[in-house]
């Protein structure tokens, strides 16, 4: 039976608006703090593990975790923390350029909560940069942590890990037991390194996340318009990552 004219216009209009409704506008920003990702835990919820997966997570030497292990480990950033059993951000969460307008990566989500069952906890999402030097380029982001907002920052905004990006509010803390110091030097706080020749003043292991920013997005990405949706999570990134929602 053919639909009047009329209701296809009507079902087209309402998916149109869902369409629309599932994108976000948002901004993006850099950050790496070397901490354990948030959602690297369960929060006493085991169930996580089978349905979503804890995010992999590394020793101070870079070394991953074993899933249990990790999960129960202490962030690297609480102060005085044993170092050699505390939890890390592995190198491996680093941009991964796929082409010359397409790249992968994790990001920090700026939520309400940080509790670690969030919801958004290993989704993906699909950002297209509207300003820029990157506008119109497209990045594929896995969130690994539901972060908190405060200054620019808003609910929303994605902070993408990316090395010298900037230690945020936590502070050098993670950076200084996993690197023995000196991860910010030339770099601000928030923000991060400010040119290309500065990220030659990271650990060598992180030179290539923090060259993504200028070879690859053209400058600094903080605070450049974005929008995004939810996507499919690529394997490349579940390899990574070790979780899925």
């Amino acid at each position: 039976m053919l639909l009047p004219y009329h209701y296809l216009l009507c079902l087209l209009t309402l998916r149109h608006h869902a369409l629309v409704k599932a994108q976000t506008v948002a901004k993006t920003y850099t950050g790496w703090d070397c901490c354990k990702p948030i959602c690297a835990s369960t929060d006493n919820r085991p169930s996580l593990l089978t349905t979503r997966g804890a995010v992999r997570v590394c020793n101070r030497s870079n070394q991953p975790l074993p899933t249990t292990a990790g999960v129960s480990a202490v962030t690297g950033c609480q102060p005085g923390v044993n170092t050699n059993t505390a939890a890390y951000l592995c190198d491996t969460y680093q941009p991964i350029p796929i082409s010359n307008d397409l790249s992968y990566g994790f990001a920090i989500q700026v939520q309400d909560s940080q509790a670690a069952d969030h919801p958004n906890c290993c989704k993906c999402y699909q950002l297209r940069w509207l300003t820029g030097a990157a506008a119109n380029k497209t990045m594929i982001v896995q969130v690994v942590t539901p972060g908190g907002a405060g200054g620019d920052v808003k609910r929303g905004d994605m902070i993408i890990l990316t090395p010298g990006g900037g230690v945020g509010p936590l502070g050098q803390g993670g950076c200084n037991g996993m690197y023995g110091g000196g991860l910010q030097r030339g770099g601000v706080r928030q923000g991060g390194v400010r040119n290309r020749q500065e990220c030659e003043r990271l650990p060598g292991g992180l030179w290539g996340g923090c060259y993504w920013r200028w070879n690859w997005a053209g400058g600094v990405v903080n605070g450049w318009d974005v929008v995004y949706h939810q996507v499919e999570c690529p394997g490349r990134l579940v390899g990574i990552s070790g979780c899925v929602a």
